[in-house]
């Protein structure tokens, strides 16, 4: 089975639901002040934000947090912290602050069936390239941890909804409002012949992708957020990694250029030859997105290394546009990924270059919860 039901870990009742639950450690990276709001919010009370090293703060002794980060997960596993639900999907609702509801399973993703490599032909691969310096501080904090906690996300391509037509959902788990802006949340347990059902689904998702890429290998799980989270599980020698699955088609999932942003350049060659600061990329000669995106970090790396400067990767199009416009800058604006093909393209190209896309905003990305013993 490539998805599968587990035993996970939720917070007991005892437990305050706002302060526990808390967004992915590789968001508002560039924004320290973010965790510090959330760590005077959380203060003393149990939260996954004292069991993960937000990247804001990766300038910190990576010993010493690291050893913090195994204390409080063993405190935790000695206390009434948590309760654990046995052999079970959850059925996750997240009504996200659009308004719009966001549905996912959470159960473990076998590791042996995922490969990140460029030229991966597994059924479980990265949509995104992996990049290899990122991992040495997430695999130092997985390597002799007791418990795992996703914050990945993966995409299924499933355009009739099967999956998520065979959801009964159970007993409530979790039903409350995220912090920071995050939304609401309702976890459900899916357990028993409920859960047999969605085994029965995986296995006809798996069987419809052979059939659809009859001569090449197909994708059945893309890894959308998360994937060097699962990189690291994978590097630890881990069998499995706790995960939520969701459709691509959903309407809630919504893709959204990033931006490249030229800072401390001399402009006056851009101009010439695009006749503004500001330039919206396009695809030629039946290029897919992904050549584009290369195209465009390979047109940044050249021109930066004669006129000098950096680049920066910007989500908002408003922002991109006004930091284009000054002095020394200029912006190059990206179209939107057309989400559909996503599938084909991993198939036929392999992984995005880094920073191909956003799905979604900052605010909108999986908050920790859920948890896993790994058994050290």
């Amino acid at each position: 089975m490539i998805f599968n039901r587990a035993d996970i870990l939720i917070p007991s009742t005892s437990v305050e639901m706002e302060k526990w639950s808390v967004i992915a450690c590789d968001q508002h990276s560039s924004e320290p002040e973010y965790w510090d709001a959330l760590d005077r919010f959380v203060g003393s009370a149990p939260s996954t934000l004292r069991m993960m090293l937000p990247e804001a703060y990766l300038a910190k002794d990576i010993r010493k947090e690291t050893e913090a980060i195994h204390r409080v997960m063993r405190k935790y596993l000695e206390s009434d912290v948590f309760a654990e639900v046995r052999d079970s999907y959850i059925y996750v609702e997240r009504s996200l602050p659009s308004g719009v509801v966001r549905r996912g399973l959470v159960g473990l993703v076998d590791l042996d069936l995922y490969d990140y490599s460029r030229d991966s032909v597994s059924p479980i691969r990265a949509t995104e390239g992996t990049v290899e310096e990122r991992l040495p501080a997430r695999v130092r904090i997985r390597n002799d941890a007791p418990l795992e906690m996703p914050h990945i996300m993966i995409f299924i391509n499933d355009p009739k909804n099967c999956v998520f037509n065979n959801v009964e959902p159970g007993q409530v788990l979790y039903d409350f409002e995220l912090n920071c802006g995050g939304g609401h949340l309702v976890g459900r347990q899916i357990t028993g012949a409920s859960a047999d059902k969605i085994d029965q689904a995986f296995q006809q998702l798996t069987a419809d992708a052979n059939a659809q890429y009859r001569e090449t290998a197909p994708v059945v799980l893309a890894v959308g957020d998360g994937n060097h989270s699962l990189a690291t599980a994978k590097k630890c020698g881990d069998r499995y990694a706790l995960a939520e699955i969701v459709n691509i088609n959903d309407e809630s999932i919504v893709f959204e250029p990033i931006h490249r942003v030229l800072f401390g350049t001399d402009t006056a060659e851009f101009v010439r030859q695009f006749g503004t600061q500001i330039v919206r990329m396009e695809k030629i000669d039946g290029e897919g997105y992904a050549a584009l995106i290369a195209r465009t970090d390979k047109f940044c790396r050249d021109y930066l290394a004669v006129h000098g400067g950096t680049v920066d990767y910007i989500h908002n199009d408003d922002a991109a546009v006004e930091m284009g416009s000054r002095k020394n800058c200029a912006a190059i604006l990206l179209p939107v990924l057309d989400k559909t093909t996503l599938f084909d393209s991993i198939v036929r190209d392999g992984p995005f270059p880094k920073k191909s896309f956003s799905i979604g905003h900052a605010e909108e990305k999986r908050y920790y919860l859920e948890c896993r013993k790994l058994g050290r």
